[in-house]
């Protein structure tokens, strides 16, 4: 069967659309990318192997490709305004597109006709991918159906972005792609070109004669190192040019093809992936410096490393799109931190689902501010000397089965916000192992967590485990460090993007977190052998009992946490809970307060009135309860 997902999950674009589907252009506030493409249907299997034959059924992932709308949807994300253009069949299919178009904020224009809707089928075994685009609607469109003239019309200013896959599929699409051009040339709007060269659709020789008529128009023209060693070849130019490592010759390069095809700018993404799927991108470019054909090269500042979760994401049209919203923006960015926006942006849209980039402007803001002067490192990539060494799967596998175990016989893991002395979070801990505490977790957003990590360690017996805590979407990377410092679980209030994958990798128990039965069952189905039920009061113990009743749902191991206290820790372990999570109702509030304040000193004085003795008593009770199972 298909498994159909929403593809594009941004804001509803305000288009007015007619009764034909072809929607009339609307106003921007800002800058428009406009773009002109085919829209296909992909199916990508979600599992491995399976029957070469095909007679096993395989479940497949349903999504909407096309390079031209995954750059217009990624540029709508960055709040450009966004329209793509494009024949659609008539029908259920065509209707499909719509959606997605007005899902993402992406205006479309453009007619629709009889026909199909191009398919484009993952091939695992043959590492490729199959194309049945022959008899799709926009193969067959007849371009005297696309008035350019209203198609590129806008209120604002408008940039035009086009691939080298449109003009090979069909004699109608390469028409209607020249006539494209031809208008923004009239209208004087600047015009990008990412070569995209596709061997299966036809020579680079027969894609060079097509671009090469309008290449002096080009405000950018996007080449691969493959791509531009083969127009070296076809101007009868050398492969690379000088200098003293690949990356200042790959820009000689592009310096000389600049010159001599005299259009603005030309650029390179460059991308190395090792056999651990460890992904590391940069790029370059070459610029119009002067009127008198001078041009500067520029490189990233530094690279971008990540360990790719999607690669149906187009990443190198998620990267047109933004460059684009760079040279767009005023003041424009300068060129260097415009290759760093776009090659954050590119492996940014690997960490997500579907075939398009759901990174928001203020993502990548954040993004390029945390990593700002140095390299970028996403989760699940961080450098080989904060992390701890990697054991083998068995070992790593071993390891979780045995904190799993701890867990459940602990009952109960103790949290540790630190945000006051160190000296008092080390010094409750030792008190709480004292009275049978076996399972520590500080929270990441303490002070100095390593530095108290390290500590607790020290100061606790081994029979005490201990866990990081607050783990989120940027601190995924410190994962290693913490299980180099003794942390063998780690928790999180969400599911942060490579969490459970990077844990498990290392040895140490993930403890994602949902709040619903589907969100629960989607992370155990992923692997995680422990949930975090968060905020845990909003459900209670019998709405976590009625989540359990469920026969297939009582595989999950569920953690509740928030709200859980020694008070009601009976009732959570009555419903099923595998263990429980508590922070200041167990472990006192002093702990996460600033000595010498009143707050402090009240809440001292209600440790050793009645919370020690609480947490004393409530030890007990797990002691006895592990006693009898």
């Amino acid at each position: 069967f298909f498994l159909a997902r929403p593809l594009y999950r941004v804001r509803r674009a305000r288009t007015p659309q007619s009764s034909t589907g072809m929607a009339t252009p609307g106003k921007a506030a800002g800058p428009m990318l406009i773009t002109m493409g085919e829209a296909l249907l992909r199916f990508a299997p979600l599992e491995a192997g399976g029957d070469a034959a095909g007679h096993r059924p395989r479940r497949f992932l349903r999504s909407l490709a096309g390079e031209e709308l995954g750059v217009a949807a990624a540029a709508a994300q960055l709040g450009l305004g966004a329209r793509l253009i494009s024949v659609l069949p008539t029908g259920p299919l065509g209707d499909l597109v719509i959606k997605a178009c007005a899902d993402s904020s992406v205006e479309f224009m453009g007619p629709r006709t009889e026909g199909d809707l191009g398919i484009a089928t993952v091939l695992p075994e043959s590492t490729g991918i199959h194309y049945q685009r022959r008899h799709s609607s926009f193969a067959l469109h007849s371009p005297e159906n696309l008035a350019w003239d209203q198609l590129l019309s806008t209120d604002c200013r408008a940039w035009l972005h086009l691939t080298g896959t449109t003009p090979l599929v069909s004699a109608g699409a390469r028409k209607s792609w020249d006539a494209a051009i031809a208008e923004a040339k009239k209208r004087k709007l600047p015009i990008s070109v990412e070569l995209g060269h596709h061997e299966e659709l036809g020579s680079l020789e027969e894609l060079w004669a097509m671009v090469a008529a309008h290449v002096e128009a080009l405000e950018l023209l996007i080449v691969s190192e493959e791509q531009l060693a083969g127009l070296a070849r076809l101007q009868g130019m050398p492969a690379d040019g000088q200098g003293e490592d690949e990356d200042q010759k790959l820009l000689g390069a592009m310096a000389a093809l600049r010159a001599k095809l005299k259009c603005r700018r030309v650029a390179m993404c460059r991308e190395k992936r090792n056999n651990t799927g460890l992904q590391c991108r940069w790029s370059l470019m070459v610029e119009e410096s002067d009127a008198n054909g001078g041009c500067s090269q520029v490189k990233s500042v530094a690279p971008v490393h990540n360990r790719p979760r999607n690669n149906l994401c187009g990443a190198s049209g998620t990267w047109a799109a933004g460059m684009i919203h760079a040279l767009l923006a005023e003041p424009r960015f300068p060129a260097a931190r415009a290759l760093r926006r776009s090659d954050l942006l590119a492996a940014l849209s690997q960490e997500g689902e579907g075939d398009a980039s759901h990174v928001s402007t203020a993502a990548l803001d954040a993004a390029e501010l945390n990593f700002e002067g140095r390299e970028a490192r996403l989760p699940g990539a961080e450098a080989p000397d904060s992390r701890a060494p990697l054991v083998s799967a068995d070992e790593a596998a071993l390891r979780i089965d045995r904190t799993l175990e701890h867990l459940r016989r602990a009952g109960a893991i103790a949290i540790l916000r630190a945000k006051g002395s160190p000296e008092v979070a080390v010094r409750r801990a030792k008190e709480l192992a004292s009275f049978g505490c076996r399972a520590i977790e500080l929270t990441m957003d303490s002070t100095d967590w390593p530095s108290v990590l390290v500590e607790l360690r020290q100061a606790l017996p081994p029979e005490v485990l201990l866990g990081i805590g607050t783990v989120m979407d940027d601190s995924v990377c410190q994962i290693g460090r913490a299980a180099s410092l003794g942390a063998a679980f780690a928790l999180s209030p969400i599911d942060p993007i490579g969490f459970i994958e990077e844990c498990h990798r290392r040895g140490v128990l993930a403890v994602p977190a949902g709040f619903t039965s589907n969100e629960c069952w989607r992370m155990h189905c992923r692997g995680a052998r422990l949930i975090k039920l968060f905020h845990a009061a909003t459900v209670g113990p019998a709405g976590l009992k009625a989540i359990l009743d469920v026969t297939p749902l009582r595989q999950m191991n569920i953690l509740p946490s928030g709200g859980c206290s020694p008070a009601n820790a009976a009732a959570w372990w009555d419903a099923g809970a595998f263990c429980v999570g508590m922070g200041g109702g167990l472990v006192g509030k002093d702990v996460g307060l600033e000595p010498g304040t009143l707050a402090f000193e009240k809440a001292v004085k209600a440790w050793e009135e009645q919370e020690r003795d609480a947490a004393k008593a409530f030890f007990e009770q797990a002691a006895q309860r592990n006693a009898a199972a």
